[in-house]
């Protein structure tokens, strides 16, 4: 089982990272970081500290974030592998627990859990968030019916997220046409192959950047999310009669209105700490 971790300036959450992989009570078989132009400190950070166990390994140069993610998930040799952003974390039981999944459920090309939202100083903004209606074994055509249906991507970040190798591989490389529904539309080009397992347990924390911060932000995300929609439907993955379009559209909508809320708090809450 590998955990892969591309970075580009992870500085200061790269060691957080990695101590969450390493305390986990199934150790992965390999962890291996993909240092990607950093120039916050990270390279020189990984140089003089990175733990024995993970292998580091230099892009020559810099390349887009969807190279580098492809890039990290072919160089794993593991059966299973976790692609795992370097400012989220694990949750100690998650390696052990998805790949036992993955394990029980052969037909299963990847498995999600739910997810904590923290922001950049690991305060909890929600403390179980992702999967919406979706339980146990699901079939993968079902899983994009059902985001399409929801308005949005139901399984969440990558660290949420652990994929059965051969499973990516075939469909490799990441695509980011649609940069902010790159997670979604790997998702769904693999679930098209099989099923997935939902654990509806917090594996996982995804850290909300300030950067991610902005109504204007939360529109973009509602076109791309309509683009993989769109994408989706002619690509033949999909089937939505007219009344499901429009409730997807209206659902996409909804979902842009609720992030938007979010960011506006999650922003006000970051103002009041720097002050403090």
């Amino acid at each position: 089982m590998s955990v892969v971790i591309p970075v580009h300036n992870g500085m200061p959450h790269l060691p957080g990272t990695l101590a969450s992989v390493l305390a986990q009570t199934r150790i992965p078989d390999e962890i291996i970081v993909v240092e990607n132009g950093s120039d916050d400190g990270t390279a020189e950070w990984l140089a003089e500290h990175a733990p024995a166990k993970v292998s580091v390994i230099v892009q020559p140069t810099m390349v887009s974030a969807a190279a580098n993610f492809t890039s990290a998930v072919q160089i794993a040799d593991g059966h299973f592998v976790k692609l795992l952003p370097a400012d989220d974390m694990l949750e100690p039981t998650a390696i052990e627990v998805q790949s036992s999944a993955l394990e029980r459920h052969p037909r299963a090309v990847l498995v999600a859990s739910q997810r904590r939202i923290i922001d950049n100083w690991g305060t909890t903004i929600a403390p179980r968030r992702g999967l919406g209606p979706l339980r146990g074994e699901v079939d993968g055509r079902d899983v994009i019916r059902a985001c399409a249906l929801r308005g949005q991507n139901l399984l969440g970040e990558p660290c949420a997220v652990m994929f059965r190798k051969a499973a990516i591989d075939r469909h490799l490389p990441w695509d980011d046409s649609l940069p902010y529904a790159i997670d979604l539309d790997m998702y769904t080009r693999v679930l098209a192959d099989g099923t997935a397992v939902m654990i509806r347990e917090s594996l996982a924390q995804f850290r909300m950047s300030t950067g991610s911060w902005s109504a204007q932000l939360s529109d973009v995300q509602r076109h791309q999310f309509e683009g993989w929609r769109d994408r989706t439907v002619a690509a033949g993955l999909l089937e939505l009669s007219s009344s499901a379009m429009i409730r997807s559209r209206f659902m996409a909508r909804v979902q842009n209105g609720l992030r938007q809320t979010a960011y506006r708090v999650t922003a006000i809450r970051q103002r009041t700490r720097r002050r403090d």
